[in-house]
């Protein structure tokens, strides 16, 4: 089931994504994606829509969170959520102060864009929830997701 609702999440971004395009910045705008991995995935999971985006003309980074895809930390060396979305939030320090990207979370992958948006408000032109947890007054990021 889990499986289903991402696929038909991914289906309906690369439906909406040539509206999206030319909706708000014109017709030949390109844009920066940068997607996130839910748990016990990696940047792997992305390869078809970063494909589909590429040949598009899109900026695309699909990264790999801790002790995930190719990220060499073990899973007990990541004790806290920040050391698990740690990639995500280099990536966004080393990003130009001028430079403004959409960032695409699933499920997971939610919370560590939710953390992004918080620090790096500046450099979000949007993002994107894909089935994506977001913390609020019931689910903060201090609380054990199992």
């Amino acid at each position: 089931m889990e499986k289903i609702k991402f696929l038909t999440s991914l289906v309906v971004l690369i439906l909406l994504l040539p509206y999206a395009n030319a909706t708000l910045s014109g017709p030949k705008a390109k844009k920066h994606f940068v997607l996130v991995h839910t748990a016990s995935h990696g940047a792997w999971s992305w390869y078809k829509i970063v494909a589909l985006m590429r040949s598009s003309g899109h900026n695309v980074a699909a990264l790999d969170l801790g002790a995930s895809g190719i990220n060499l930390k073990q899973a007990l060396e990541i004790p806290h959520f920040s050391d698990y979305s740690s990639p995500l939030m280099e990536f966004m320090a080393s990003l130009p102060a001028d430079k403004r990207v959409v960032l695409v979370g699933h499920s997971y992958g939610g919370l560590a864009i939710s953390k992004a948006m918080e620090i790096f408000s500046e450099k979000i032109s949007a993002a994107v929830f894909l089935s994506g947890l977001m913390p609020g007054p019931t689910l903060n990021a201090t609380h054990r997701l199992y």
